[in-house]
């Protein structure tokens, strides 16, 4: 439906242990973590139950970056990360650790409509946001044409024939899986999917940051179709999120900072960073103090204005990275309403009660990219905060791409009407909105072919001349809980290194 955690999130290829507590460091070393998102948070937990003095500090008034909770039609609703996939071992760990997964709640297993220039239809089995892992599904689908369904079924054969990817070389995802299934599935399947979750073009997106479970078949020839997938390392929904939202997970691990020793400003800007004799001057619209390391976690672009006086190639490097302008839109419409077909309506309804959502193609019709039903995929959200059953219907609408500035022209009450036209359009669904809202994301960054290689260019350049200086964040590392996680453990398994 629209970008939240998935199976494909790049979880990065080094394998990360979360350090146990442990003793106070020799002369209570100091670290200062800039950056109070998921992976700020991560890093900065993890060192302080490592035994370091922290501080972490942010320039908005609210920690979680992607993620954000909100009161809505008296619900907890989540605007920005939607969910927890907690099929990666450092997630379901994480979780466990932190106390929460006797508490989480799973997404209920609905289906999802593929959208298309002509209308909609189910997902059909075995398809992921990498493409078909099962053929007959698909071939039964009829999403394909007959000549892309021959050119689908060829990718074994020619998963043999490929030159295989160099290990120092990237290439984007559209363009590895179209030389494997043909282009047809990349816009019929991949691009819905994958293009949606990342608000990217697939034809664009690094393979090694945003795939990298398909890395290794790419560098050794080996066949997407034939391969066995991994087992579950979890039982149960792999999907998780919590009754109060996403902040749960945020709120959690902001607490256990503090209780191991932390401090967490918010509302402070970080405007500079100076090397000192013995570690850094770090100088905030608070004032000045000095720390042994730092961890930025910050967007990229400001993590390129505070390297500009340390490393300028990186900081030059770092702001040719490019973003999407993206919005949420929560409506709140009648439940009796929602699936009830309206005399007069010739727009064929689609969805149904089991529906989960709608992802569509970067060249379908619509400003519309994804939308979630949310009272169909979160149970929870069917009653209010109270546990009042009020009649509503929730949906989680969302627009925007990289490259594309409609929605940027559209203030919220015309982007509130457009969302819902291009939902009616796309699933038949036109009932009431009772109650709206717009949260807008003006910079989502985006992983595009040759930026993994870069950001490993960078932290080995930091690593030989500013090894208490560690990177962190989705701008560096991709987007999505998984990955973001990962990075901020990354970041304070290198300043722990460091320091040792």
């Amino acid at each position: 439906m629209e970008p939240t955690p998935s199976p494909t999130e790049p979880t990065g290829a080094a394998q990360q242990v979360t350090p146990e507590p442990g003793p106070v460091q020799p002369a209570g070393r100091h670290v200062t973590v800039v950056g109070a998102g998921v992976s700020g948070l991560v890093a900065a937990r993890d060192l302080a139950r490592a035994g370091f003095r922290v501080t972490l500090v942010e320039s908005a008034d609210r920690l979680g970056g992607q993620v954000r909770t909100i009161d809505f039609a008296d619900r907890r609703v989540d605007v920005g990360a939607e969910a927890v996939y907690v099929r990666p071992p450092h997630l379901a760990g994480l979780v466990r650790e932190l106390g929460l997964w006797d508490s989480a709640v799973g997404s209920h297993p609905g289906t999802t409509l593929l959208g298309h220039p002509h209308g909609a239809q189910p997902m059909p089995a075995g398809i992921g946001p990498t493409g078909p892992t099962q053929l007959m599904p698909v071939v039964r689908s009829g999403m394909l044409s007959l000549p892309g369904m021959v050119r689908a079924g060829l990718e074994p054969f020619l998963a043999r024939m490929t030159p295989p990817l160099p290990v120092d070389q990237d290439i984007s995802v559209g363009g590895f899986l179209a030389s494997r299934f043909g282009h047809e599935v990349v816009r019929r399947f991949v691009d819905p999917m994958l293009g949606s979750l990342h608000s990217g073009d697939v034809y664009q997106l690094s393979l090694r940051g945003n795939a990298p479970q398909l890395v290794a078949a790419a560098e050794h020839n080996k066949s997407l179709m034939l391969q066995r997938t991994p087992k579950a390392t979890t039982s149960g929904p792999g999907f998780l999120s919590w009754t109060d939202g996403l902040q749960t997970l945020t709120n959690a691990l902001a607490a256990d900072i503090v209780a191991h020793g932390g401090t967490i400003s918010t509302g402070v800007d970080v405007r500079q960073l100076a090397r000192v004799a013995q570690g850094w001057q770090v100088r905030t619209s608070a004032g000045g103090f000095e720390t042994d390391a730092v961890v930025l976690a910050t967007p990229t672009q400001v993590t390129a204005d505070l390297l500009s006086l340390l490393r300028g190639s990186a900081a030059e490097t770092l702001r040719k990275q490019r973003a999407a302008s993206i919005a949420n839109v929560l409506l709140a419409m009648s439940a009796d309403q929602v699936f009830t077909h309206r005399r007069g309506d010739r727009t064929l309804l689609r969805a149904t009660p089991e529906t989960n959502g709608i992802l569509l193609p970067s060249d379908a019709p619509w400003t519309m990219k994804a939308a979630t039903f949310l009272t169909t995929k979160w149970p929870h959200l069917r009653l209010t905060a109270d546990g009042r059953d009020d009649n509503t219907f929730l949906v989680r609408v969302s627009a925007g791409r990289v490259g594309r500035h409609e929605i940027d022209d559209l203030d919220d009450a015309a982007l509130v009407a457009q969302m819902a036209d291009d939902l009616h359009r796309t699933t038949g669904i036109s009932a009431e909105v009772r109650e709206s809202k717009v949260v807008r994301w003006p910079v989502v960054p985006q992983c595009e072919v040759g930026q993994p290689a870069d950001v490993a260019a960078i932290r080995a350049d930091l690593a030989r001349q500013l090894p208490t200086l560690a990177l962190a964040g989705g701008g560096i590392d991709g987007l999505g809980i998984s990955s973001v996680v990962r990075s901020g453990q990354n970041a304070a398994r290198t300043i722990i290194d460091a320091l040792a």
